[in-house]
């Protein structure tokens, strides 16, 4: 039986959310295929990394929760500035996606 890749969304494109190209492995069966980020250029960067080094397209938003409607996307990694990681994170796991949220899960502890 063939394994299923998984497919994972990237909120947070930029600085820390370049950690997430770790992740594409072939052997691991694991894929980077969508990326949300409010920043217009970001995004396009983040596009032209994925065309560049993976001869793929990747999707882009500037709506994460447009990310977290899709249903081609498994799981997703957390990146964008702490402030927002609460609210992501929450918003992530309603959608049902499977979450790598990066440190810190939130900016204050009765939030955690």
């Amino acid at each position: 039986m063939k394994k299923r890749t998984l497919r994972i969304g990237v909120i947070g494109v930029s600085n820390r959310g370049r950690l997430a190209d770790l992740w594409n492995d072939s052997e691991l069966d694991c894929q980077v295929v969508a990326g949300a980020d409010i920043n217009e250029k970001y995004l396009a960067q983040f596009g032209e990394f994925y065309q560049k080094q993976h001869q793929r397209q990747v999707v882009t938003t500037t709506d994460y929760r447009a990310l977290l409607a899709r249903k081609d996307i498994d799981a997703v990694g957390i990146f964008s500035p702490d402030f927002c990681h609460e609210e992501h994170a929450i918003a992530a796991l309603r959608a049902g996606k499977h979450i790598f949220c990066e440190k810190p899960l939130s900016i204050s502890v009765p939030s955690c």
